[in-house]
């Protein structure tokens, strides 16, 4: 399991002077590259100082190259440390990863926070695997549920006020009228819409959203296997002479039952008809 570093942090890794088979090895040289998640080259640290008696090299890679890029909250890095004795060079890989002070970032990969979701599962018995997770386990389950709600159309209503003035005696403001205006999210959307943005929403919509996250995340961490075959588009399944007839009948979104329930009035399904 790859070690978790926080951001802006300076990362020291020992290198053992080892062969393959774990043998002491005479080294004459080490160098040390430092590369991404993508596998490009962050930097060529070139020849490393060592000393032979020590029986290995420690590589520290500075905290200004362990810095999150922009809308990053985890990162990883590997560094690639070579070993030579003169005749062969003997590579050592070593990857970890570096994080925010937080992984949960509101309208990055979240509606709403740890602590918030925890505040919400107090009230919800249901969720039973979501209670015995760890915050980690918990954490990954919310990031999950996320991408997949984001998946999902929805549609809210907002309402314009106008006004008009009745008399010039008598200067009173009264409602002329509500111009309906439904606001689509399409799946794609949520990446341009801001912490503001969503804050600016009718709360029911907000409210909705996160009680399907956490209900979701719960679905994520019980790994139902009939909801997973149902999302993968299996009606029918039979196994020797076990038949099993899974949920049909009804467009499927990618998320849970449940969750699609805690978003009722606000899922939009949209279908167009175009002529060949």
């Amino acid at each position: 399991m790859m070690k978790l570093y926080p951001e802006n942090y300076d990362v020291t890794i020992d290198v053992l002077f080892t062969d393959n088979s774990g043998n002491p090895l005479v080294v004459t040289g080490v160098t040390a590259e430092l590369y991404d998640g993508d596998d490009e080259q962050i930097e060529d640290f070139g020849s490393i100082p060592f000393d032979l008696a020590d029986g290995k090299v420690t590589v520290t890679v500075p905290a200004d190259l362990n810095v999150l890029g922009v809308g990053e909250l985890s990162a990883a890095r590997t560094l690639r440390v070579y070993l030579g004795n003169g005749t062969i060079v003997f590579p050592r890989f070593h990857s970890y990863i570096i994080e925010a002070e937080s992984r949960l970032e509101l309208l990055n990969n979240t509606f709403l926070t740890l602590p918030a979701a925890e505040v919400l599962a107090r009230d919800n018995p249901r969720l039973t695997a979501w209670s015995a997770a760890t915050d980690e386990k918990k954490t990954a389950a919310l990031i999950n549920a996320y991408g997949r709600l984001s998946r999902v159309q929805l549609r809210y209503a907002s309402h314009k006020v106008e006004h008009k003035v009745v008399s010039t005696s008598n200067p009173v403001r009264h409602d002329r009228d509500r111009d309906r205006c439904d606001v689509v999210i399409k799946p794609g959307d949520w990446a341009d819409i801001t912490k503001a943005d969503f804050l600016a929403m009718p709360i029911d919509l907000r409210k909705a959203l996160r009680a399907a996250q956490i209900v979701e995340a719960n679905e994520v961490l019980t790994d139902n296997p009939y909801e997973t075959r149902h999302r993968a588009g299996v009606i029918s399944e039979t196994v020797g002479e076990s038949s099993i007839m899974l949920r049909g009948g009804k467009l499927e979104l990618g998320v849970s039952y449940e969750a699609l329930r805690a978003l009722t009035g606000f899922v939009y399904y949209s279908v167009r008809v175009a002529r060949a």
